[in-house]
């Protein structure tokens, strides 16, 4: 059973015009056009989803991670459609800390639709879940991510040189860190959290 007390699947939480909610088998044909986009996974420690298979495992250790509240991955929906995700991993409650993740197909970028969901998802990780930290690790090439977490208050911690290995050697990674006494909520309308 999850350790938060969610019962079969996380709340919804809504944010402006923005919705993350659970996700679901349906949703295996638009997970794999997003993660199956060698560009929306470009800066991520993530695969590409090319087989339907592979889109199925991906869904299935959200699931997992679900259960065993180490992570935590909604869709994003803008309008009825799933146009991208926002996820809350390496979910530390001892230490009250996690890290902040988030993809968006490429049609509904530069519409502000990220940072609306990343303030949900931050309302939620230091209200309900109660933590003290979000952290984001993020590749120095990718300067919109960079660009939305300065926005949200994150602040630049520090730069682990070489960390992952990718084709051709290896990247470095900027980390991020937001303290829940730096952050500035929501209003109340803004982030509800709800059930659909």
């Amino acid at each position: 059973m999850n350790p938060d007390g969610f019962h079969s699947r996380l709340p919804t939480l809504h944010g402006d015009g923005v919705r993350l909610r659970w996700l679901k088998p349906a949703d295996l044909p638009a997970l794999q056009r997003l993660f199956g986009n060698p560009e929306v996974v470009r800066f991520m420690a993530l695969s590409q989803l090319e087989t339907r298979a592979d889109t199925e495992q991906f869904l299935e250790s959200i699931v997992e991670g679900f259960l065993e509240g180490s992570l935590y991955q909604w869709g994003l929906d803008v309008e009825g459609q799933l146009v991208g995700t926002c996820t809350l991993a390496a979910i530390d409650r001892a230490n009250g800390h996690g890290e902040i993740g988030f993809a968006l197909a490429r049609a509904y970028r530069g519409q502000g639709i990220m940072a609306r969901a990343v303030r949900a998802l931050l309302e939620f990780a230091f209200g309900p879940l109660g933590m003290h930290r979000v952290e984001a690790d993020v590749d120095p090439r990718n300067t919109a991510s960079i660009r939305l977490l300065e926005r949200q208050g994150f602040t630049r911690e520090g730069l682990l040189r070489e960390r992952y290995r990718e084709e051709g050697g290896f990247q470095d990674a900027l980390i991020y860190g937001l303290l829940r006494r730096d952050w500035m909520p929501l209003s109340p309308r803004a982030g509800r959290i709800g059930e659909g």
